[in-house]
């Protein structure tokens, strides 16, 4: 009996490698445009079923087919009626998975972000776009993580703690948030170095354009001017927002909590934040 493909796509029986990331926001849809871009499919985008949404031309040549564009605010890559010639060697599997449904033999990204700034944005989301919601940080980071049985806060500390403990033993590369908004040239050629990705400086810097974060706020602020804008994603893309946001009680409120994972990560310490919010102080 043979291999149940996992994708149903023609061409692409399976995918080639994964790209990880918290079910909060970290900036990762940047990464997965960037691969469209560079004509590297991203198929089933975190486990979404879009194989309808696609037209097959001839072999590895594809259509974008849906009309209503539902993905601008996330890819804007994926155009109506743009045709792409996709890589007959790669496929991009991008989700929020635990890893306890990954083989190990793929190479996989882990996508991540900074807690504090994880957690702080999905919070302001929540204000800008949920009808009366009126929890302060402090209630939200301990409110319930939809119908799973734990917290936001307890859902992005399991999920880091994981995976850290899985990425120990697996082929993998892990890309900040930070380092991709501080240096997305040189943060995309880490990811395509680490997959053998052979590609040319011309069309690197035409992925590096078309997926910049003005080109999806833009896209978001013309929609909300024409009235479509249903919910707002993307705000400022700031690295560290949370140096200049939080408050000594929401730095409190988190605590210690993520000190072993953030070491991991290279991020500050509960106490070295504290600190910095002495020296550099909240602005008003």
């Amino acid at each position: 009996m043979g291999k149940v493909p996992t994708i149903c796509i023609e061409d692409y029986p399976d995918f080639t490698f994964n790209v990880v990331s918290p079910e909060l926001p970290c900036g990762v849809a940047w990464l997965a445009n960037c691969f469209l871009e560079l004509n590297i499919p991203v198929w089933r985008p975190w486990d979404i079923e879009i194989d309808n949404e696609w037209k097959r031309l001839a072999p590895f040549h594809y259509q974008y087919a849906a009309s209503q564009q539902p993905w601008k605010q996330t890819l804007p890559a994926l155009q109506y009626l743009r045709e792409y010639q996709f890589s007959p060697g790669h496929a991009a599997c991008f989700r929020h998975r635990w890893p306890i449904s990954y083989e190990n033999k793929r190479r996989l990204i882990f996508f991540v972000r900074d807690p504090r700034d994880a957690l702080f944005s999905q919070w302001r989301r929540a204000l800008h776009n949920e009808r009366n919601f009126s929890l302060s940080f402090e209630d939200f980071v301990n409110s319930r993580y939809f119908q799973h049985p734990f917290s936001f806060r307890e859902y992005l500390l399991l999920f880091l703690q994981r995976w850290k403990n899985y990425l120990s033993k697996t082929n993998h590369l892990i890309i900040r948030f930070e380092d991709y908004r501080k240096d997305a040239r040189q943060t995309l050629k880490r990811v395509l170095s680490f997959l053998d990705i052979k590609t040319e400086n011309g069309q690197i810097n035409r992925a590096l354009d078309s997926s910049d974060f003005a080109v999806i706020k833009r896209v978001e602020d013309e929609m909300e001017n024409n009235a479509q804008l249903k919910r707002r994603f993307n705000y400022a893309g700031t690295a560290f927002e949370y140096q200049k946001s939080y408050t000594p009680e929401m730095h409190e409120c988190l605590g210690t909590d993520f000190d072993d994972v953030c070491k991991w990560l290279g991020y500050a310490s509960y106490a070295d934040a504290l600190m910095n919010l002495i020296d550099s102080p909240m602005e008003q």
